[in-house]
């Protein structure tokens, strides 16, 4: 996985050796081999990429506007799996599918549920 959700950023692992405080962006193996949270400076200095086995980006989660929640709140009770509310299909996937009505409509028809669609 090269990004994941995080509730909130570490801070750089090379900037408080430097004596500063600074927010990670990267948490990723670095050119000598240790792993390190890393801001964007330090991860194009030291970081070796991403995906599996070289890092992810960290991802606050996106707030939505109430109109978005609203829908999606409405998708879930259409749906009908009854997803516990913090799970990862109520919190990120619903909303991939409320970009686009048709994929909704489809999904309700065909009994799909959010992380199928």
């Amino acid at each position: 996985m090269k990004t994941v959700i995080v509730t909130e950023l570490p801070n750089c692992s090379f900037c408080e050796m430097e004596g500063k405080t600074k927010p990670a962006e990267y948490d990723g193996r670095t050119v000598i081999g240790q792993w390190a949270f890393m801001c964007q400076q330090h991860f194009d200095l030291n970081g070796v990429g991403l995906g599996t086995g070289k890092g992810q980006k960290l991802v606050l989660p996106i707030k939505r506007p109430d109109e978005i929640v609203s829908k999606a709140n409405k998708l879930c009770q259409r749906c009908g799996k009854n997803c516990v509310d913090g799970c990862w299909n109520k919190e990120r996937a619903r909303y991939r599918v409320l970009d686009d009505p048709t994929k909704i409509e489809a999904m309700v028809i065909l009994g799909l549920h959010c992380e199928e669609v």
